[in-house]
């Protein structure tokens, strides 16, 4: 970030400077002492598990030179002489109006992407290709909701020419917010699936959840849709600027042909509605993966790059640990981790892509529980086991882990092994691991299925 004078700090937090010389100068704000460097602002929240006013002596001794605090009684002795306070009702508000302020003063493009599924891919994607041609800041890991987008916002700093950052949530609201923090210039919307249903009752209301994103979009800026997502088209009203939908089932404003993959990745035309049109390849595999990189091939469009520049680009992404990762077992089996997060779409994605891929090999499905689907969570499970089912003659078998994951098996007609716990699945997978097999590893995160794969890779 910029370095700002504490004085500053303060009437952009709508706070109070009770301790500190006003021009002191900050050069970064935290919230986690770990992540402290000389010249911060630590900002002590109160909302969680653990109070940050009785972390102030250890940020000082981290490099914070300031603090944002809520309570002075609990400010302790023996903080450094000069270190400054700034005193607000709330530390979590504070930070994120700091935060919104710090926005406000910077011209350079913000692109915020949100979908229930391939937002962090998307971001991904974008985000390489345009810093080919740029400096820019994008969203770190996950850091997507109330604590990571205005930490992400503060991170911006006077060498970056654009921001990619990606707004989460999981009760409506959330996006409302974050979205106002961040007022993009051009906005993406990736899909509206069954996550956290259960907090909302219908896709319907996802939808609405989701589109909170359009109304704080720049009124001269650009909204980028799913065109295959009927959900989006329902939405689209609630932004009146431009609005490309881009596609893979067919022509859109942008829409990829010729989709064709083989075990590099996957090679596709992309076109766009002006008669423009150009070849680009993907390391990665699947119809999705193409879905995913079209925003990226708009928006660079949009910033005036050439074909050439956003094919190249395209040609070397290489997208966060645990999206469909190719991992080689010391054993000669190859695992397939996709086991970042799931719900019915992406594993039925998943699926298909396997499929499709590595003929020379026995494929083997290890599926584990997808969580947040309420009340029609088992109908799901069912509905993916029937999918994969469609396809039992490309897989050799099917091993399920967890609760949930039963539905699956009980509606997959081929070979399949269900278990309780991933430590049997393991014990049943130890003969697989040779040259001839290939595993995917696919269910939602808190099941932690890619734990599997170091188990089994510890075994001799």
């Amino acid at each position: 970030m910029k370095p700002i004078a504490l004085q500053h700090a303060a009437i952009k937090a709508e706070g109070l400077v009770r301790a500190g010389d006003p021009g002191l100068a900050i050069s970064s704000v935290h919230f986690d002492t770990r992540q402290l460097t000389e010249g911060s602002l630590f900002v002590a929240l109160t909302g969680g598990a653990r109070d940050g006013h009785d972390f102030l002596l250890q940020a000082a001794e981290n490099g914070a030179v300031a603090a944002v605090i809520s309570d002075e009684n609990k400010v302790p002795q023996g903080l450094p002489n000069g270190f400054g306070l700034i005193l607000v009702n709330d530390t979590l508000r504070a930070f994120q109006k700091l935060a919104a302020a710090y926005r406000k003063e910077s011209s350079i493009p913000y692109i915020a992407v949100t979908g229930s599924i391939g937002k962090t891919t998307v971001k991904d994607i974008i985000a390489h290709v345009l810093e080919s041609q740029m400096p820019l800041y994008k969203t770190y890991k996950n850091l997507n909701n109330h604590l990571g987008v205005p930490y992400s916002l503060l991170q911006v700093g006077e060498e970056h020419q654009a921001a990619v950052l990606e707004l989460g949530m999981n009760h409506a609201g959330e996006i409302d917010l974050l979205a106002s923090l961040v007022k993009p210039k051009i906005s993406v919307i990736t899909y509206i699936g069954e996550s956290h249903i259960e907090f909302f009752g219908s896709r319907e209301k996802i939808a609405l959840a989701k589109a909170e994103l359009l109304p704080h979009t720049a009124p001269d800026g650009l909204v980028l849709l799913n065109g295959d997502s009927a959900y989006l088209r329902m939405i689209a009203h609630l932004y009146s600027g431009e609005i490309l939908y881009y596609s893979v089932e067919g022509p859109a404003d942008v829409w990829a042909e010729k989709i064709r993959s083989d075990e590099r990745g996957t090679y596709f035309d992309v076109c766009f509605a002006s008669g423009n049109r150009f070849s680009a390849f993907v390391p990665l595999f699947g119809k999705h993966s193409v879905l995913n990189a079209l925003p990226a091939a708009a928006i660079g469009k949009q910033l005036g790059m050439t074909n050439e520049q956003i094919a190249d680009a395209l040609a070397t992404v290489k997208l966060s640990a645990m999206r469909f990762e190719q991992v080689q077992s010391a054993h000669g089996a190859l695992y397939i981790s996709d086991a970042y997060n799931a719900s019915p779409a992406s594993m039925q994605a998943a699926i298909e892509t396997f499929a499709d891929l590595f003929p020379a090999r026995q494929k083997v499905l290890v599926l584990g529980d997808m969580y947040e689907l309420g009340s029609d969570s088992d109908q799901m499970h069912e509905q993916v086991g029937a999918f994969a089912s469609a396809r039992k003659d490309r897989f050799s078998l099917l091993v399920t882990v967890g609760e949930h994951s039963r539905h699956i098996s009980d509606a997959y007609e081929g070979k399949k092994l269900h278990f309780a716990t991933k430590e049997e699945a393991v014990a049943a997978l130890l003969p697989l691991r040779d040259a001839h097999h290939a595993f995917l590893f696919k269910a939602s995160r808190g099941m932690e299925l890619w734990t599997i794969i170091s188990d089994l890779e510890r075994q001799p």
